[in-house]
């Protein structure tokens, strides 16, 4: 075995993962609308690759844009889920 599968004429990796996903692909990966995908895409939600006309959303831009709506369990301190979400800015100088 070559690693190579046939399948319809087509020849792909077998082993290797996909690292890009469509945006049809992605949409129902994640289980929105291609509607819902594309407005995350313009408003910038989710990143995304554009090689040509094609647009490419990798799954680790996927997994980052699905984990900015994670909602805390009850015994997570609300307190670390703010400090996630700010931004560290150093503090001035002491002089």
């Amino acid at each position: 075995m070559n690693g190579i599968a046939t399948s319809g004429g087509k020849e792909r990796e077998a082993s290797l993962p996909r690292l890009y996903l469509r945006p049809d692909e992605a949409a129902r990966a994640i289980g929105v609308s291609k509607r819902t995908l594309s407005t995350w895409q313009s408003t910038r939600i989710i990143g995304f690759r554009r090689v040509g006309r094609t647009i490419l959303f990798s799954v680790a831009d996927i997994q980052a844009a699905i984990d900015r709506y994670r909602v805390a369990p009850i015994g997570e301190s609300g307190l670390t889920r703010k400090r996630q979400m700010q931004r560290i800015t150093p503090e001035p100088a002491a002089e």
